[in-house]
């Protein structure tokens, strides 16, 4: 155990990058841990408790808010993360200072901006999406559920500065309480029996506290980090603007692409088919979607370590880094997706409401495990083309790809159902993500050439 413990202790200080993204993700991954536990159960619950329909329709309004927000946002996160790291390297902390203040001031008149367009759109797109239902009913679930755009007014600005200040250990407990909160409602939802809008309340409410906190936080960090007159710095010292506004723009065009062809099923599911059909794919979703809980923190804390290698020119630890991470998410996702194969039917069966007959969701999860494993496993291939500024290639790649995902969409899913809609969602993740991985690997060589390390690994 000594030796072990040796060895331990001697990879960690030979790898320092990995160390410090080991710990910094171990804050977040303790979190996630159990998050893994709560959401398992809270999707439970929510499905016993509801059935089919009435869990699609909630599906449908969260789903149509999501889709919604994301359409408008310009990924201020990543932002942060990419032009904090980049102007403090170059220009010093001022112009650091700048892109946070910006960053803040584009998220937060867009944030208000799509919730504007959400309460006028919502009457208008509720008919879609319903046969069982009222659309009448619909559309004021939307609007409530829209409260939380304006909840995240900044919230991708104040988690990118959380990760750069290494504010890791307070993400992973707004995180965690989130999870406690959600759960906790729900589960009271299903012992008093309460009904569909209290779950959908339960899921605002999370909603509410994980857009609000991160801000609070980050209000209360920066002062410390930065001093007080943080936000006196003028946005208009800024040098790179033009680069900045490619970036933000093809962030947000990829983005907006990938919630249409792969983050807005449910809303697909209900234009073709009915409520029922998007609750079953709800439940295949919520099982498949634990493989990537314990993964999320990884993403978080992997882009600023490839951002820093990639600005820095340290090749080698980049490769090693990549390696590294990929291992690791190899010995959780591998695991995992053998469990939930083996063991899917059975939780499907016998631990959802038998009478809801949830069961059909087993093929869809299963065609869905294949392509989140793929894309769990090299989770940072999005992340390292951002970190050297490409943030155009990830645009065109999720363009193609999602262009020929919803055109399949319209011809597959009236005749496959859900199992055609997890089989083209499968199909978008293993052939994006591996193009993303090939191209990226061309720029890390390419630079290599032509830009040999500044010091050695």
């Amino acid at each position: 155990m000594s030796q072990l413990k040796e060895k331990l202790s001697r990879f960690l200080k030979e790898n320092p990058i990995f160390s410090r993204f080991l710990k910094n993700s171990g804050y977040m991954f303790s979190s996630s841990t159990i998050s893994v536990g709560l959401v398992a159960v809270q999707s439970i619950l929510a499905a016993s408790l509801l059935g089919k329909s009435q869990l699609g329709l909630i599906t449908l309004a969260i789903s149509s808010v999501t889709t919604i927000n994301q359409i408008f946002s310009f990924r201020m996160g990543e932002f942060v993360i990419r032009f904090f790291t980049k102007a403090k390297e170059e220009h010093g902390l001022e112009h650091a200072k700048a892109v946070i203040k910006s960053s803040i001031f584009i998220e937060s008149v867009t944030s208000i901006l799509a919730f504007i367009f959400l309460i006028l759109i919502a009457p208008v797109a509720a008919p879609l999406f319903v046969t069982d239902f009222d659309p009448a009913l619909l559309s004021p679930l939307i609007q409530l559920f829209g409260i939380s755009i304006l909840a995240n007014l900044f919230t991708e600005t104040a988690n990118g500065v959380l990760r750069v200040t290494n504010h890791y250990k307070t993400q992973a407990a707004i995180g965690l309480i989130h999870s406690i909160l959600t759960f906790s409602i729900i589960t009271l939802a299903f012992i008093f029996k309460w009904g569909f809008l209290v779950v959908l309340l339960a899921y605002l409410v999370g909603k509410i506290f994980i857009g609000v906190s991160p801000m609070l936080m980050a209000l209360r960090v920066m002062p410390r980090e930065f001093g007080s007159g943080w936000w006196k710095t003028r946005i208009s010292i800024l040098t790179s603007a033009k680069e900045m506004a490619r970036f933000v723009v093809s962030t947000n065009l990829s983005g907006t692409i990938k919630q249409l062809s792969n983050e807005s099923e449910g809303l697909w599911i209900g234009l073709f088919i009915d409520e029922s059909a998007v609750g079953l794919y709800k439940v295949a979703m919520s099982v498949a979607n634990l493989l990537t809980i314990p993964i999320t923190p990884f993403i978080q804390t992997a882009f600023p370590e490839i951002t820093r290698c990639a600005i820095s020119k340290k090749w080698a630890q980049l490769r090693k880094l990549l390696r590294q991470i990929t291992l690791l998410a190899s010995a959780w996702t591998i695991p995992a997706t053998l469990f939930l194969v083996i063991f899917g039917k059975w939780i499907l069966t016998y631990i959802y409401t038998p009478e809801f007959e949830y069961t059909s969701a087993f093929i869809p999860m299963i065609i869905l495990l294949a392509g989140y494993a793929f894309t769990n496993i090299f989770f940072w291939n999005r992340s390292l083309l951002l970190s050297f500024g490409k943030a155009n290639i990830p645009l065109l790649v999720l363009a193609v790809g999602g262009i020929l995902k919803m055109a399949l969409t319209l011809v597959v899913v009236p005749v496959y159902g859900i199992n055609g809609e997890a089989a083209l969602l499968s199909a978008y993740f293993i052939l994006t993500t591996g193009v993303m991985i090939l191209i990226g690997y061309t720029v890390i060589k390419k630079s290599e050439t032509l830009e040999p390390e500044i010091e050695a690994a």
